[in-house]
């Protein structure tokens, strides 16, 4: 019925790996070691991708879905709407400044450490509030129909990390995450 929501919840759980990995490479920048750039920007450039330009837009239409169903408020669902907002402006600032680094311009650690701490409690807290309140609510106030007009994506917009194309495209930022797994 919600297989939607049971992509979007397994997503959260992919995500959460990713800003696990971030945390790690922030801590290791925090101590003064020069972390692997490269890596963070792959990173962030998956969370653009595929958070931002396919997974935000699926809840987007879940909570167009959930407002257009029934007469009442949900201010939650507004509040998310702000915070999918809010997490592009963050990640693309945090890109911005990591390929201002690789590109030599001179910027100050502690910055850059706070964008990256910024983006990661931003995001932690973003999908424990959709986890805690708006899915609840979809699966409680959307019907099978509703999940029917509400299908998962094509293939096209399949997940470029952990998805077949996941292989290829991100293949630095998964071996990472595969190392962290065994470690």
């Amino acid at each position: 019925m919600a297989e939607l929501l049971d992509r979007l919840i397994r997503d959260h759980k992919h995500l959460l790996r990713v800003l696990d990995l971030l945390d790690d490479l922030l801590d290791r920048f925090h101590a003064g070691d020069e972390p692997d750039y490269e890596l963070l920007c792959e990173m962030v450039e998956y969370m653009e991708s595929y958070a931002d330009q396919v997974h935000h837009p699926n809840e987007e239409d879940i909570f167009d879905r959930l407002r257009a169903r029934t007469n009442e408020r949900y201010p939650v669902l507004d509040q998310l709407t702000d915070q999918h907002l809010l997490l592009s402006r963050i990640n693309k600032r945090f890109r911005q400044s990591l390929e201002g680094i690789v590109h030599e311009e001179v910027l100050r650690r502690d910055q850059v450490e706070l964008q990256g701490r910024e983006l990661v409690k931003t995001l932690r807290e973003h999908l424990d509030l959709e986890e805690r309140a708006a899915f609840p609510l979809a699966r409680e106030r959307l019907s099978a129909s509703d999940w029917e007009e509400l299908h998962p994506p094509a293939s096209s917009d399949e997940d470029p990390l952990w998805g077949e194309a996941g292989q290829r495209r991100f293949q630095s930022l998964l071996r990472h995450l595969a190392e962290r797994d065994r470690a």
